[in-house]
């Protein structure tokens, strides 16, 4: 009787040894798992991120490259003015100018 009581005893300690195996590497595979699960999550955010800044900066030089020609248009118009104003007064700046060193 005090043999059976022994074994019964001795069975329960390697029964509950193996669920405590058990049960450490189900955690640890969990942990794992949930490591893997958090890298991923974190990959595609930061994919998502780049993805979308990227996306801003295209939207951004576009517009800057619009700004810029509708800059560059302006200032020619501007020339293209005052060029002709220049064109249009130029006999009579050269005629006052003469007058001017004839006197």
């Amino acid at each position: 009787m005090a043999k059976d009581m022994l074994d019964a005893i001795y069975a329960a300690e390697e029964d509950f040894g193996r669920r405590e195996s058990e049960a450490k590497a189900q955690s640890n595979q969990t942990i794992a798992d949930a490591k893997k699960k958090a890298e991923e999550l974190v990959t595609a955010r930061v994919a998502k991120a780049e993805a979308e800044a990227e996306a801003e900066l295209a939207a951004a030089k576009a517009e800057s490259e619009k700004l810029l020609e509708k800059a560059n248009s302006d200032a020619q118009a501007d020339c293209d003015t005052i060029s002709a104003t220049a064109e249009k007064n130029r006999p009579a700046v050269v005629k006052k100018a003469a007058e001017a060193l004839l006197q």
